[in-house]
């Protein structure tokens, strides 16, 4: 464990763009998944603990089985798509201070078969975390997952800066059964977001990265994640609560790296997501976050 960060602090020095590339190489090694205790629950899903990797962290499916040795509550895989797409050009990654990130990575993505080939044998909490540009690419990669290979739940992702408009996609996918939850962000409509959620059955994740303009990428903009983000998206997770009210479940996600902070969003949330934070502290966090001994299930 010193040896990860030892060299999790010294990529931290390293130019963002490169370290991605070494965390890849890191993020492979084949380590036992930790043995899960279950006692959480969001939804109706079980998993192992109130806080689990956001989508982004691992967009291919390449690093879940290595994740899951930290005992997240579950590994969210994705976003994906029904077609390879290799996103934006780098430059696409760059820090700001204080532990925080700004990523225009484009919605690159394997595509969702290759996905499922490298996660279907992994025995964890997995959801998927599915993008498209139209309904259809929403329906299809669902009809996929429940012929080849059924998660824990579906992250309908509609947040990111990639894409912009609130797809309605419930008509799309009547007779589903397997858990939803549609992930919001700062370019969708909150109010008609959970209209549709509460509809359809489903639960939300709040919230996804804040468009910035950042002159170190290729696109000259991108989403900004980490600490700078905690208080947009904890005031977003409270209108999506009372727009909501108690009987939708909602995961929370951005710039969580405290026990106090997981402490104040469970008074809201069912459950959270971190990303960033692991960039910065390394998948250890993970373990320290869900051993927070305040919580209580």
């Amino acid at each position: 464990m010193a040896l990860l960060t030892a060299v999790a602090r010294a990529l931290h020095y390293v130019h963002p763009e490169i370290s991605y590339k070494l965390g890849r190489l890191l993020f492979s090694l084949p380590l036992p998944p930790c043995k899960c205790e279950g006692g959480w629950e969001v939804g109706g899903v079980k998993i192992c603990g109130p806080v689990g990797i956001a989508a982004g962290l691992d967009k291919t499916g390449m690093y879940a089985r290595f994740l899951s040795f930290f005992c997240p509550g579950f590994i969210v895989v994705g976003s994906t798509l029904p077609r390879p797409r290799r996103g934006n050009k780098p430059p696409r990654v760059a820090r700001v201070w204080p532990y925080s990130m700004v990523n225009a990575m484009g919605l690159n993505s394997p595509g969702l078969p290759r996905v499922v080939s490298r996660i279907s044998n992994l025995k964890y909490p997995v959801f998927v975390s599915i993008a498209g540009f139209s309904a259809g690419d929403f329906a299809v990669q669902l009809a996929y997952l429940r012929r080849y290979y059924k998660p824990a739940a579906v992250e309908l992702n509609i947040s990111s800066p990639t894409y912009r408009g609130f797809w309605r996609v419930a008509p799309e996918l009547d007779g589903v059964d397997i858990p939803i939850f549609l992930k919001v962000g700062p370019s969708v409509d909150l109010r008609e977001a959970v209209r549709q959620a509460v509809k359809a059955g489903w639960g939300l994740v709040v919230t996804n990265t804040l468009p910035i303009e950042d002159g170190r990428l290729s696109t000259g903009q991108g989403g900004l994640s980490g600490l700078l983000l905690y208080k947009y998206g904890v005031k977003l997770l409270e209108r999506a609560r009372r727009l909501a009210g108690d009987g939708v479940p909602i995961i929370y996600s951005g710039g969580l790296y405290t026990c106090s902070q997981l402490g104040e969003v469970l008074k809201l949330a069912n459950a959270a997501e971190v990303l960033t934070s692991v960039l910065y502290y390394t998948p250890y966090i993970l373990k320290l976050l869900n051993r927070c001994t305040a919580l209580r299930p």
